[in-house]
């Protein structure tokens, strides 16, 4: 666990290094003036908000990474297709080398590089088709690309809860349900961009990850949702659903993972996570290669990692499939590497989230 992980992730206080706390707190309170003056901006009409004039279905967090929000805005972007509409998904491209505003997916074809388009926008993309993505900084704008030179009908704003200078019809915020907070604290001192409280502004709670959850912390939860949205969170299980190889092509079976010793290679934000899914699939966990969240892996290391599968160092190496994309040819095709996938499974909610779904798309429809 990095030190940063230790400071923000653990509930109970952290007590190591208090000369570190000390400048993290007063930075931490400015952080929080600075989001109070720019909330109270939007609040009042004294910032602009633009309008996209179709559906916009903003998914975000509170908390930065982690909280199972890729998933979940795949889930709901199937979702609004199989209601027939032309979603396109608008994303910041975290990550990714350039910063203007492109078109990742055009529906039809991924057209950009996990380096080029951002890790998470390559993967929706992939697993999406017929949906295009487009990620850049400015979402108005690349909303006006995705209406007028893409024909979509709906708008999917990825990590948008705080990106509020697009207007939306629908507000999904996702926590993970099993640690939705960390220390409480606001960055620099915390994970968290904004309060609790700021769930006022949602339309939706969505609880990912409730396997990891205690049912204490789930019925504390659910409560809190009801006060801030004034109805019950949509609840979603992080379940593995398959194995594939390097490349994302060949379906291997999960059942191949009981019985195996593995090397884990990631660069996500909470790794544990990921670690706690292998071993309940039943493999045995040999060796941790942890990377930071969207970390360009390099050559070198890739070869260190995959070098090391075999003679009773690991039978293979697994991965994310949101890792996977980062990797390079040599490495995705390299007969050791498998990759896991994982969706977000709705075990609770399902009407309450196909009620706001419908709610934010009558609203334009022609009369």
């Amino acid at each position: 666990m990095s030190l940063v992980d230790a400071i923000w992730w653990r509930e109970r206080p952290f007590f190591g290094r208090p000369a570190l706390l000390l400048p993290l707190s007063v930075a931490e309170w400015g952080f929080r003036g600075v989001a109070a003056i720019r909330s109270a901006l939007y609040a009042g009409g004294h910032l602009r908000t633009h309008r996209a004039g179709a559906p916009v279905v903003s998914i975000g967090n509170l908390a930065v990474g982690g909280a199972g929000k890729t998933p979940v805005a795949m889930t709901v972007a199937a979702r609004l297709v199989a209601r027939g509409r032309r979603v396109a998904v608008l994303s910041r491209g975290y990550g990714a080398t350039r910063s203007d505003a492109r078109v990742v997916s055009d529906g039809a074809r991924v057209l950009l590089s996990a380096a080029e388009g951002g890790d998470e926008a390559v993967l929706v993309a992939r697993r999406l088709p017929g949906v295009a993505v487009l990620c850049g900084p400015r979402r108005a704008e690349l909303a006006r690309l995705a209406r007028g030179s893409l024909g979509a009908d709906v708008l999917l704003l990825d990590d948008g809860f705080q990106h509020r200078a697009l207007a939306r019809d629908l507000d999904v915020v996702v926590l993970d349900a099993a640690n939705p907070f960390g220390n409480g604290h606001l960055l620099p001192r915390g994970p968290n961009r904004e309060p609790p409280h700021a769930l006022r502004r949602a339309g939706l709670v969505w609880l990912s990850r409730v396997e990891g959850a205690t049912p204490e912390g789930l019925d504390r939860l659910r409560a809190l949702a009801q006060e801030a949205t004034g109805h019950e969170p949509v609840e979603s299980r992080h379940e593995p659903v398959e194995l594939l190889d390097g490349a994302l092509r060949a379906a291997l079976g999960l059942e191949g993972l009981r019985g195996r010793r593995v090397r884990l290679l990631s660069g996500i934000a909470r790794p544990v996570a990921f670690r706690r899914t292998v071993e309940a699939l039943g493999a045995t966990i040999v060796a941790e290669h942890r990377f930071a969240d969207h970390h360009r892996f390099q050559p070198r290391e890739l070869r260190d990692v995959l070098g090391a599968a075999g003679d009773g160092a690991g039978d293979w190496v697994v991965t994310t499939e949101k890792d996977a994309v980062r990797l390079g040819p040599d490495a995705a095709d390299h007969p050791a590497l498998r990759v896991l996938r994982i969706e977000a499974r709705v075990v609770r909610g399902e009407e309450i989230l196909a009620r706001a779904l419908d709610a934010a798309l009558t609203r334009f429809l022609p009369v």
